[in-house]
């Protein structure tokens, strides 16, 4: 079987076509390795992004393709044209690519070594299809793409709004520092509209802005608003009716029948239509998840035991970024604040969960005591660096005492304000893990599939 491994660059696909799984990796690298030329222009199995690039690539005629989701869009070209070609391809996370690469000792940030694991791990798990990422071809990947571009245009919009900012403070200070929000009605913010001379279709004409400007200071001396910065308003509206297109989309696909179970479940935990898009587009069909560990390792929820001698503790850092960061958001927005946690018996369980852990942080003087030690290592590192050319006899003495009169004062004088943050970040998370265990359980409930 012909398996190529591909790493897709930004202008590039770095391959590497393997017939059968080679046994000792690491010496299968040092032998191969040296016949690939390092400059992409002459290596054979590189290939630019290109027509002739890519007829290249399928001229190899492989039985499958590996392939790692960094850069979507970058690596969803070469997977799309690869299906349309019925060559199918395996999805490998990157996580597991990472620790198939160190395990083999294959070499760090060297695309050829990538490519070269990515080959060898799609071999050596060919007929296992849990170790694979899984995508749907339908619905939730048009879900996931509509998301990915909402917080797009999200993202764009806030140095717009900053620049418009600073320029209403010389051209209509009055106004620099409103607050507005698009409306529900048409989709436009009314101070960027009538920055803009937007027409807005509203059953009430108002003239607030107007008004306001024809008493602002700037009109006693002849400032007027610039194009500059009414272009930049009319690029705000444009960016808010986009929005207002992709939610649509996004609201209509979600509420398609075969998504109404979830629904029902996400209504229960007070998930909102984003998180709800990118969790939906993560987790659907949910029987494809035989346990607790692999559903949560999805959303970036699953701990991976980081030991070293007597010291153990967790990384977080696998899974998708994108859905811990929405979980965490979630958690802050709709179950921390008493009055805007869902009225159901999902919501009561979170909260409780929620105030129990703070109240334990908030009556223990666990965060002082983090404070002393924290402080007490960052001191005795910066004096011992200081303090190398120029040690004496009585120096470790000396340094131990003005130690214990440093920890006298940060006791009576640290903060509890940092520590506390910490914490709370902390409950965060653990209540953000606490839901994805009760998210699993009641679709798993709601579908009548059995968790384990």
């Amino acid at each position: 079987m012909k398996i190529l491994g591909a790493d897709v660059c930004k202008d590039r696909v770095v391959c590497w076509l393997l017939d059968e799984w080679p046994r000792h990796l690491r010496d299968y690298w040092r032998i191969e390795s040296k016949k690939r030329s390092r400059n992409p222009l002459e290596d054979e199995l590189t290939f630019y992004m290109n027509s002739g690039g890519i007829h290249n690539l399928l001229a190899l005629q492989p039985d499958a393709i590996a392939l790692e989701p960094t850069g979507v869009h970058y690596s969803r070209l070469v997977a799309d044209i690869c299906q349309k070609k019925g060559i199918p391809v395996l999805w490998i996370g990157h996580c597991e690519a990472v620790h198939y690469r160190k395990q083999n000792k294959l070499p760090d940030k060297n695309d050829l070594a990538d490519a070269l694991a990515l080959a060898a791990y799609a071999h050596m798990y060919w007929d296992k299809p849990e170790f694979f990422l899984w995508f749907d071809p339908g619905s939730c990947t048009r879900i996931r793409e509509l998301y990915l571009q909402g917080k797009s245009l999200t993202r764009i919009q806030s140095p717009i709004i900053n620049r418009i900012r600073q320029q209403l403070a010389y051209e209509f200070p009055e106004a620099a520092l409103k607050d507005s929000r698009p409306s529900e009605k048409d989709g436009l913010s009314p101070l960027w509209a009538w920055l803009a001379g937007r027409e807005r279709n509203l059953l009430k004409d108002s003239r607030y802005y107007e008004r306001l400007y024809q008493k602002s200071i700037t009109q006693e001396y002849d400032i007027e608003i610039s194009p500059f910065t009414r272009t930049l308003a009319n690029m705000l509206c444009d960016l808010h009716l986009w929005e207002r297109v992709i939610e649509t989309e996004l609201e209509q696909l979600l509420h398609q029948p075969v998504f109404k179970t979830y629904n029902r479940v996400f209504d229960k935990f007070g998930i909102g239509t984003k998180p709800r898009a990118l969790l939906l587009s993560q987790i659907y069909p949910i029987s494809r998840f035989d346990s607790l560990g692999g559903f949560k390792r999805r959303l970036g929820m699953a701990g991976d035991e980081v030991s070293s001698g007597d010291k153990i503790s967790w990384n977080t850092g696998t899974g998708s970024k994108l859905c811990r960061c929405e979980l965490y958001l979630w958690v802050l927005n709709s179950i921390a604040p008493t009055e805007k946690r869902p009225d159901s018996e999902i919501g009561q369980k979170l909260g409780t969960f929620y105030d129990e852990r703070k109240a334990r942080f908030q009556n223990s003087g666990t965060w002082k005591e983090e404070a002393l030690i924290e402080q007490k290592r960052k001191l005795g590192k910066k004096v011992k660096e200081l303090l190398k050319s120029v040690m004496t006899p009585n120096l470790g003495t000396e340094l131990e005492t003005s130690i214990k009169v440093f920890e006298t004062v940060i006791a009576e004088k640290v903060e509890p304000q940092p520590f506390k943050r910490g914490f709370g970040n902390l409950i965060i998370s653990q209540t953000a893990g606490y839901s994805c265990r009760l998210l699993f359980k009641e679709l798993k409930r709601a579908l009548s599939l059995k968790s384990s």
